[in-house]
């Protein structure tokens, strides 16, 4: 999946808000899981990172 370079900034803030969120290491293996999660998360329709956000925590329960 090619992004554009906003898309990606919407991606890699949401990233970077979760680990923040979470401590949690972007080069740790729950950082590269969020990562992948949040590539998914932004192909199905959750186009901000706000939106992303949002889902990522209903994943975890939070």
């Amino acid at each position: 999946m090619a992004l554009q370079q906003g898309e990606i900034e919407v991606v890699c803030g949401a990233l970077e808000a979760w680990c923040a969120e979470t401590s949690t290491t972007l080069d740790s293996p729950d950082g590269r899981d969020a990562a992948t999660v949040m590539l998914g998360l932004y192909k199905t329709g959750h186009d901000t990172k706000v939106s992303i956000l949002e889902a990522m925590r209903r994943v975890n329960g939070n």
